[in-house]
């Protein structure tokens, strides 16, 4: 999993406080380019509380090679969303554009920090980090037509806990491989994870949260699981964390999990989530798409 950390300090310093006073953001985005980009983070204290607040501003500023004065290219705030399965547990999610890349290297020497500004009891904080961002995906990008993976369905095996780590495999998330839900002329919401192997503890809930949006669709929505790994039932026998990945997952060029993919009836790309999503994204996707046709 890509993590981000960032340090949190009191905005009344006027200088970098000392480590024992400085709290910590993880966020949860690795793959980040050039473009809008949907930044999810949490804000931790070094006890491993969760920080609440109300209001969350993010700023993203870039500092071009060699300088050391950053420019504010963009503001946004963030909005708290709930963790599936969960009551209280949320990450903080905000759509933040970045305009050219910068990876601080020595090929691409501009770099990118982002800073949140949020109030905790009367106090006003903030925190930065640095963040790479890169002229294109590592994986597949918004707007282009994702591969036709051919991926398992339940035709091609005697148990679905061959093809799904999940507790209780939903029969309805494998009755379609990728390529056919493709070709079927529905828009399609697809999720790579591994239930039962997720190093997040997120891929069961997310899973079983597409399983509950898909019976308000009558059909008319595609909805696919990808078992991230080959042969999970063994694995999970065995005790292992990992294994072969299926072919689909080096084909959409996939270094996280779990991940969720909105697509359009002509296999088009339109919004992606990595590591986590919320039940009223994926709606709202859906609702655009539906909308647009």
């Amino acid at each position: 999993m890509g993590l981000m950390i960032l340090m949190v300090a009191s905005c009344e310093s006027q200088n970098l406080p000392d480590v024992s006073d400085i709290s910590m953001v993880i966020a949860t985005t690795s793959d980040v380019t050039v473009g809008i980009n949907r930044i999810g983070f949490s804000l931790i204290d070094f006890d491993g509380h969760a920080i609440a607040a109300e209001k969350v501003k993010v700023e993203a500023i870039f500092f071009p090679a060699g300088s050391n004065r950053g420019e504010n290219r963009y503001e946004a705030l963030a909005e708290w969303k709930l963790i599936p399965g969960t009551v209280t547990r949320g990450l903080y999610v905000a759509y933040v554009e970045f305009d050219e890349p910068g990876e601080a290297t020595t090929s691409n020497p501009g770099f990118w920090q982002l800073v949140s500004t949020f109030e905790v009891e009367e106090k006003e904080l903030w925190s930065k980090a640095a963040i790479s961002v890169f002229k294109n995906s590592s994986g597949v990008q918004l707007n282009t037509l994702v591969p036709s993976s051919v991926t398992p369905t339940g035709r091609d095996v005697d148990s679905l806990f061959e093809i799904s780590s999940s507790l209780e495999p939903d029969p309805d998330l494998y009755e379609l491989s990728i390529h056919e839900a493709i070709a079927n002329g529905k828009p399609s919401v697809f999720v790579f994870a591994t239930p039962a192997l997720c190093v997040s503890k997120l891929c069961g809930p997310i899973v079983r949260m597409i399983s509950e949006i898909k019976n308000d669709y009558d059909g008319n929505i595609n909805f696919v699981h990808v078992e991230v790994f080959e042969n999970p039932d063994v694995l999970v026998q065995e005790g292992r964390l990992s294994g072969n990945q299926v072919a689909a997952v080096e084909e959409w060029g996939l270094v996280t999990e779990p991940w969720v993919f909105v697509v359009d009836r002509d296999g088009i790309l339109i919004n992606k989530y990595e590591i986590f999503v919320s039940s009223d994204e994926i709606r709202g996707a859906i609702g655009r798409l539906i909308d647009s046709n």
